[in-house]
């Protein structure tokens, strides 16, 4: 029986509701169509920040170089890139209606001083907003390593078994359902709120 709730932020519970703003730093930079998101996230030092091992200011660094910036210009493109990222107002309040009922937790792919930055920014803070915060750059691994996964269940205390985890990364998806854990793939225009209801059910 399902007795936790686990949520992934970036693309689950935080969203791009305006994807023309990247496509704007696109045409502004003369980059390919989705050339902004893979230089943010794609490159080596978003990836061992994601792990914990270098600052996030190293990410912007490399886009300032890569992109010929000055101090000005690259506030604005960062300014500019996380505009279009918006918390889901409505699933949030289906999550603090879980909690009386299920254990909640976020677990997420994100830079170090991410913990921070989701407190700040989107009001997502561990023991108020959801019972635990799983964040990568903290565990020193990331999904789909298997690793995070134990790590999760461990700060729950519960059986995989007993988790139903949402992500909208097919390959965490699928390392979760490796290993028991229930799992909805959360994909665009989804009413998932109506979806865990249904699974919640069963």
């Amino acid at each position: 029986m399902i007795s936790t709730i686990v949520f992934d932020i970036g693309g689950v519970l935080v969203r791009n509701e305006n994807p023309a703003l990247r496509r704007n730093l696109e045409d502004k930079y003369g980059l390919n169509k989705n050339r902004v998101d893979e230089l943010v996230f794609d490159s080596k030092a978003a990836q061992d920040s994601t792990i914990g091992l270098v600052d996030p200011k190293e990410i912007w660094q490399n886009i300032a170089d890569k992109l010929n910036l000055n101090q000005e210009e690259l506030q604005k493109f960062f300014d500019d890139f996380w505009a279009c990222d918006q918390l889901d107002q409505e699933f949030m309040k289906f999550l603090e209606n879980c909690r009386p009922n299920y254990k909640t937790a976020l677990l997420t792919n994100a830079w170090k001083g991410a913990r921070k930055a989701l407190a700040d920014n989107y009001g997502l803070i561990e023991g108020k907003t959801v019972d635990q915060i799983i964040i990568s750059s903290e565990q020193g691994v990331a999904k789909p390593d298997e690793k995070i996964y134990y790590i999760l269940k461990e700060k729950i205390g519960c059986s995989f078994q007993d988790i139903l985890f949402i992500d909208d990364f097919i390959e965490n998806i699928q390392a979760a359902d490796q290993l028991g854990i229930q799992t909805i793939h959360y994909q665009h225009g989804m009413d998932l709120i109506n979806t865990i209801e249904l699974t919640l059910q069963k």
